[in-house]
């Protein structure tokens, strides 16, 4: 038998919403809040929303997705987002507290560095021999 409870959110959605959203923070000069808003106008977020929802009754997704809905009872407003933010995101961003953020410059110096590993060193040659084929 499995756990009672809400579903875990997996691993994947985590650590792409951490990272979109820090992501945007650096970019943008924005709050984690004002990030994740801006991160839900992505092309791909339907996507990673349907990845954490796939578990879940269909309104809820439909919910994160929509715009701001008034209360009728109270004329409160009430943003799925928001409430989603304060809910999850901000426990998701802390659990990875030194996630790097590549720029593109980086990202290629990073490859380089990589690459100029793996060319050292005896593990070279490796490529290098080729064995002639006895007929």
């Amino acid at each position: 038998m499995g756990k009672v409870g809400q579903p875990k959110i997996s691993f994947f959605v985590k650590f792409i919403i951490a990272y979109k959203v820090i992501q945007y923070q650096k970019r943008y000069n924005l709050t984690p809040r004002a990030a994740w808003l801006k991160f839900s106008e992505h092309k791909a977020f339907k996507d990673l929303m349907q990845e954490h929802f796939k578990n879940r009754a269909a309104h809820l997704l439909y919910n994160i997705l929509g715009g701001p809905n008034i209360d009728l009872y109270s004329g409160n407003i009430q943003d799925a987002k928001i409430n989603f933010y304060k809910n999850h995101i901000r426990e998701i961003i802390e659990q990875f507290p030194t996630l790097k953020i590549y720029t593109p410059k980086e990202y290629k110096d990073y490859l380089a560095k990589i690459k100029a590993i793996k060319l050292s060193g005896i593990g070279s040659l490796r490529n290098t021999l080729k064995r002639v084929r006895k007929s």
